[in-house]
């Protein structure tokens, strides 16, 4: 059974990916569409047997799009979800032969069990027969077979002096005398700097299969397999004679390809061809493919061919360093973001941004950042650690709006946290919260320093000076308050205090503890029951 969910809220769907017990249902694949339109795409190109659906979205209810597969015949099971107990919507979820209609906040439990309704209602509607299971089956098989064939030739993984014996292995129908072409494809947002609608990639690779397949079976040229690669780029690979291999390229194929591909998409796209070629030649001319894309970033609306393509000589001059350096001085992030986006702008104007151009400019604004952290003993390494900083990072060398995306990041992150740092208690306060909570661990300026990303000195100058005292004699105080309580309004032992409020050297507790209060921990102890029986006696 193949499933489709349509919501227009993506945690909705992610929610319900994570949160139904899967292994209970008949579930093969899952699709995702995020509008009416989009779920009537995937209609036309999946076979799907139940839908999972939002009622109120924009741009089409749940209803109009449940109307629509009604009038298109398709045979499937419907489910509703609302936010909305309204009779009328229950009304017209009965008219639509839905298999139920669940309210939100979702019970996945119930939710599990109208899905295993639907799929049973699906299975009973279809009524396979054997044959047709057990060829699809094998047909599947044959599908993986292939797809890790090339997944692995292309990566790199299968060695040349091996294909021939893995196609042997495998009883691919590939012949020595079979030539194929490689094409690259990079997909980017209708206009470069527009975000681009979110495809199920399972949908997305469909789509791309099956406009290249029609227009390549006219010339008796088969397409073997489409494998993503880089982020928003895939890889496409034909199979058929040298003549008719050339054919696709001298009679336009390609280009009417992206043509179609990119108004259905509704994305600009970046297309790249190699030539025939033998099948253990395949992964040098992929390589060389996604180097004629490394150095044509900026090149749309047109096929680029290996054969053709000459690689531009450029070397990266920036005559704008000491400008953007002053602008960040001055923290004038805008007008900093601006003049980076006129610079960059102007080389994709004349097609002169490459991989590396876009490799040199994340250098430098790196460095500039960088720097002026530093001069503000601000430890940047640790400001830009993680996973989302990382993203940004990567991206930036892949186009003119990765790049900009990453600079401006670097850039208003920078700037935001300078201010931050300079309200000086603003870091004193956060320093405070974490030793509040953490006072019984071994707290180490060092780790403090990291918590605010600060050099350790210049961060003790700062709590110093908004707190009045040390980072050492708040922490110091913090453990004698705690001691304090623990042994007045508890009976444990005392060295089961001092472990308890951070101190594991029993004498030094002792030592820390009587130049504090001036008793010993005893003593103190002592001294409250005493007082505490002198106040019981004059009551």
């Amino acid at each position: 059974m193949n499933l489709l969910l349509v919501d227009d809220e993506e945690y909705v769907i992610e929610s319900i990916k994570k949160n139904v017990d899967w292994d209970l249902l008949d579930v093969e694949q899952i699709y995702t569409a995020s509008s009416m339109q989009q779920a009537q795409t995937v209609m036309g190109l999946m076979p799907i047997h139940v839908i999972v659906s939002d009622i109120v979205m924009p741009k089409g209810s749940g209803f109009d799009f449940m109307e629509w597969v009604r009038r298109e015949a398709y045979e499937v099971q419907a489910i509703f979800l609302t936010s909305y107990a309204e009779f009328d919507f229950a009304r017209r979820a009965i008219a639509l032969d839905s298999v139920d209609y669940l309210l939100k906040p979702i019970d996945f439990t119930k939710l599990t069990a109208a899905i295993r309704k639907a799929s049973d209602r699906a299975k009973a509607a279809q009524n396979y027969q054997v044959y047709r299971q057990e060829s699809r089956i094998w047909e599947q098989n044959r599908e993986i077979l292939l797809k890790n064939f090339w997944s692995e030739l292309l990566s790199g993984r299968m060695k040349r002096s091996a294909i021939e014996e893995e196609i042997k292995k495998r009883n691919l129908d590939y012949k020595p005398e079979d030539r194929f072409l490689a094409v690259l494809l990079h997909l980017s947002g209708r206009g470069g700097r527009e975000k681009r609608e979110h495809w199920d990639e399972k949908i997305l690779l469909f789509i791309i299969k099956n406009i290249l397949g029609e227009l390549a079976e006219e010339y008796q040229v088969t397409l073997e397999t489409v494998s993503p690669c880089r982020k928003d780029s895939y890889t496409v690979i034909c199979r058929g004679a040298v003549r008719n291999l050339e054919r696709l390229s001298e009679e336009g194929v390609f280009s009417s390809f992206r043509n179609l591909l990119g108004e259905r998409m509704q994305m600009d796209i970046w297309c790249g061809a190699g030539s025939s070629v033998e099948i253990g030649v395949l992964e040098d001319c992929l390589a060389q493919l996604q180097d004629m894309r490394d150095n044509s970033l900026t090149v749309w609306d047109k096929v680029l061919y290996l054969s053709d393509f000459r690689q531009p000589c450029i070397s990266y001059q920036n005559k704008q360093r000491a400008v953007w350096e002053a602008l960040l001085g001055e923290q004038k992030p805008e007008a900093l973001i601006g003049s980076m986006w006129q610079y960059l702008t102007e080389l994709a104007g004349r097609e002169l941004v490459t991989r590396d151009i876009l490799k040199s400019f994340r250098m430098d604004i790196t460095q500039i950042t960088y720097t002026w952290l530093a001069a503000r003993e601000i430890k940047a390494h640790l400001l830009f650690a993680g996973s989302e900083n990382e993203q940004y990072y990567q991206e930036a060398l892949e186009s003119v709006e990765g790049a900009m995306q990453f600079a401006s990041h670097l850039v208003t992150r920078a700037v935001e946290y300078t201010k931050y740092i300079n309200k000086s208690e603003s870091v004193a306060d956060q320093l405070k919260e974490y030793i509040d909570t953490h006072y019984q661990e071994d707290i180490r300026r060092e780790t403090l320093a990291e918590l605010v990303y600060l050099n350790v000195d210049y961060m003790s100058r700062i709590f110093k000076k908004e707190a009045g005292i040390s980072i050492s004699a708040y922490l110091m105080q913090k453990r004698v308050e705690a001691a304090k309580k623990m042994l007045t309004q508890s009976s444990l032992p005392i060295n089961t205090v001092s472990i308890y409020v951070g101190y594991s050297n029993f004498s030094y507790f002792t030592k820390m503890f009587r130049e504090n209060t001036g008793f010993s921990p005893l003593e103190y102890r002592r001294k409250f029951k005493k007082n505490q029986e002198n106040r019981e006696e004059r009551s």
